[in-house]
C-alpha cells in the first residue's frame, strides 16, 4: 500500500488541488446563482403563503440544477487558478525539471478531470432530471391560480393531446383534447373533455364528447354516456404529465431513449432536441477533458513575470470561446440544421486539437 502511494503520490497531490479548487470555485458560484433564482422568485413563493419553508424547500430542489450547470466552467476556472498557484509557487518548474512534461501533467491530471465529468454527468442525467420534477410538481400543488398557466401540447403514438392547464400536482387536467390520427396526414376521431381526473390509476373523464370523421358521418360532436368510454385508456402518469407541461425540463438518458424508441412513450420536444440532448450527455466526460487541455498552458508562464502574464486570461478566453461555440453548434442540431452527432464532436476535436497545437509550440519555444 505504501509503495503504491509513493508511486502515484504525485497523482494524489495534483488531483486532491484540482478537486478541493473546482469543487470550491463550484461552490461559489452555485451559492451566487442561488442568491439570484432567490430573488426572482421570492414574491411567489412568499405570495404563496409557504413561508420559509418553501423558501428552504425551492432552494434545495433548485441547486441540483444550478451545481450541474457551472460545474463545467468551474472546471475551467479552477484548472487555471490552480496550474496558476503551482507556477507562481515554482512547483511546475521544479516538475519539469525533474523530466514532466505538459502531456505528463495532462495524465496526471487526467483521473481528477474525468472523476468531475462522471460527476457532472450523474448530476445530469440522474440528480437533475428528478429535482426539477419534483420541484415543478410541488409548484403545481402549490399553486392558487391553476387557471392561469400556459395550455400546452404532447404527442402519444399517432396521437396529438392539447391541454388547457393541469392542477393539483398533474392530477387533473382541465380542457383536454385528443386528436386522433390514422396516419401523419389523416384525423380519424377527436375526443374532448371538459376535465380528466387520475383515480385508482386511470384516467376518469367528465363532460366528455366525440367527432368520428369518416365518410356519410355527420361532423358533429356527440356526448359520450358509457362508463367505459369515459376512461382514457393511456400509460400517462401525473409525473410524467407535469414533465410535460414543461419543455425545457431535464430528462435522464433512459426517459429519452425510451421517447424515441417507444412510440407508445408521451413527449413533446422534437426528435432532433432530443437526440442532439443524448449525445452532448454521453460527451460530458470528453468536454472536462477538453477544459483541461486549453487550460495546460498557463504551466508555461515565465517565472519572472508572474502576475503580469496574460497567459491565463488567454486561457480562460479560449475556454469561454470553446463553450459558446458548443453551445452554438448543439443550437443548429436541435433545429435539424446539423445531424446530433455532428452537432456535438467536431467542437470537441477542434479545441483538442487546436489546444494540443499551442502546447506543442509552446514546449518547442521552451
Amino acid at each position: 500500500m505504501n509503495n503504491m502511494f509513493r508511486r502515484h503520490q504525485l497523482i494524489i497531490y495534483l488531483s486532491l488541488r484540482l478537486l478541493s479548487i473546482v469543487l470550491g470555485t463550484a461552490v461559489l458560484f452555485t451559492i451566487i446563482m442561488e442568491a439570484l433564482t432567490l430573488l426572482e422568485q421570492m414574491s411567489p413563493i412568499l405570495a404563496r403563503h409557504l413561508g420559509w419553508i418553501g423558501i428552504a424547500h425551492y432552494m434545495g430542489l433548485r441547486l441540483p440544477l444550478l451545481f450541474s450547470s457551472v460545474l463545467p466552467l468551474s472546471m475551467l476556472i479552477g484548472t487555471i487558478v490552480m496550474l496558476t498557484q503551482l507556477t507562481l509557487n515554482n512547483e511546475v518548474t521544479i516538475l519539469k525539471a525533474a523530466g514532466l512534461s505538459s502531456v505528463g501533467f495532462i495524465s496526471k491530471l487526467l483521473p481528477a478531470t474525468l472523476l468531475l465529468g462522471v460527476i457532472c454527468f450523474i448530476f445530469h442525467d440522474q440528480i437533475t432530471p428528478r429535482s426539477e420534477l419534483n420541484l415543478a410538481i410541488w409548484w403545481n400543488k402549490t399553486d392558487p391560480t391553476p387557471e392561469k398557466g400556459k395550455g400546452f401540447y404532447f404527442y402519444q403514438n399517432l396521437d396529438i393531446i392539447s391541454v388547457d392547464y393541469i392542477a393539483y400536482g398533474g392530477n387533473m387536467i382541465k380542457g383536454v383534447t385528443i386528436y386522433k390520427r390514422k396516419d401523419l396526414s389523416h384525423l380519424e376521431s377527436i375526443f374532448s373533455a371538459e376535465t380528466a381526473q387520475y383515480t385508482n390509476k386511470q384516467w376518469n373523464l367528465s363532460n366528455a364528447k366525440a367527432l368520428h370523421i369518416a365518410p356519410g358521418v355527420p361532423l358533429e360532436f356527440t356526448k359520450l354516456t358509457k362508463p367505459e368510454e369515459m376512461i382514457w385508456d393511456t400509460s400517462l402518469t401525473p409525473r410524467a404529465l407535469v414533465g410535460l407541461s414543461m419543455p425545457s425540463l431535464p430528462q435522464s438518458l433512459q426517459t429519452m431513449l425510451n421517447q424515441l424508441s417507444n412510440a407508445a412513450e408521451p413527449f413533446r420536444v422534437p426528435t432532433n432536441t432530443i437526440k442532439t440532448t443524448i449525445w452532448a450527455r454521453l460527451f460530458i466526460p470528453i468536454m472536462f477533458i477538453v477544459m483541461l487541455i486549453i487550460a495546460i498552458p498557463v504551466t508555461s508562464i515565465p517565472p519572472r513575470a508572474g502576475l503580469k502574464s496574460w497567459l491565463p486570461v488567454y486561457c480562460l478566453g479560449a475556454g469561454l470561446l470553446f463553450i459558446i461555440f458548443q453551445e452554438v453548434l448543439r443550437a443548429l442540431g436541435k433545429a435539424g440544421t446539423l445531424p446530433a452527432p455532428i452537432a456535438v464532436i467536431p467542437s470537441l476535436l477542434i479545441f483538442i486539437l487546436a489546444a494540443s497545437a499551442i502546447i506543442l509550440m509552446i514546449e518547442e519555444k521552451t
